[in-house]
């Protein structure tokens, strides 16, 4: 009966030897993990104010509000083209240079050019 008790205890001394290393070797990969959190938190955190950096760059000025008309939008105006050019849609001056800034700037709205 002691040798019994003996043999048990054994056993069990040789459960807790390998309980103890179990939890050692998972204690290692929780702090393993728990630093690669700690990491990829500051990259996230780095990230999300870049984001929030590009989003105030990119955010369009303010503009207060217009009266709205009857909720129709007015058509966007190109400027130079006038509601009178519709009229002869299709007939375009023919430019007689590629680069149109080698005009002189007496002629930049003078209509007898064309």
């Amino acid at each position: 009966m002691i040798a019994q008790r003996e043999e048990t205890i054994g056993h069990r001394e040789d459960q807790i030897i390998e309980s103890d290393a179990l939890i050692n070797q998972r204690n290692i990969v929780i702090e393993f993990l728990q630093e690669q959190v700690q990491d990829l938190t500051l990259e996230l955190d780095d990230a999300n104010a870049y984001i929030e950096f590009l989003q105030v760059l990119l955010m369009p000025p303010y503009v207060p509000n217009q009266p709205e008309g009857n909720g129709e939008e007015d058509p966007e105006e190109i400027e130079g083209v006038s509601s009178l050019d519709s009229e002869h849609e299709g007939l375009e001056p023919e430019v007689q240079s590629k680069d149109l800034s080698l005009g002189s700037e007496s002629s930049v709205g003078n209509l007898d050019d064309f």
